[in-house]
């Protein structure tokens, strides 16, 4: 089949659409992607079966950076911000686990006290 320039062929089908206005961030062979607005920066992990996205983290963008990269082990950030004739590099300060689980007793009608 030989492509005619005048017949206009759509190629491309919406599969899904994340609302959020920013910019994104994906590397190839890559599950994650992430997207950076002004305030919020979001993680999103790719299902590998339906490939939908699914949000795994938000965190504030206190960089105020247009554009950050996460390097593999995630202990280092570069960030770039449009009009800025530089990059910033940011070195993880702690590196914490939130997700382990401490007790798994039944707490159900506990309540808790502030500290």
């Amino acid at each position: 089949m030989k492509w005619d320039p005048n017949e206009r062929m759509n190629v491309w089908e919406l599969y899904h659409t994340i609302k959020i206005r920013g910019f994104i961030y994906f590397i190839k062979g890559n599950i994650r992607i992430q997207i950076t607005s002004e305030k919020l920066i979001h993680f999103f992990i790719i299902d590998e079966v339906t490939f939908m996205p699914i949000l795994e983290n938000v965190m504030y963008n206190y960089m105020h950076c247009n554009q950050m990269m996460i390097g593999s082990m995630k202990r280092y950030a570069i960030t770039y911000k449009q009009n800025e004739n530089s990059f910033d590099i940011y070195q993880r300060k702690y590196m914490h686990n939130l997700r382990v689980c401490v007790d798994s007793s039944d707490f159900a009608g506990s309540k808790a006290l502030e500290i």
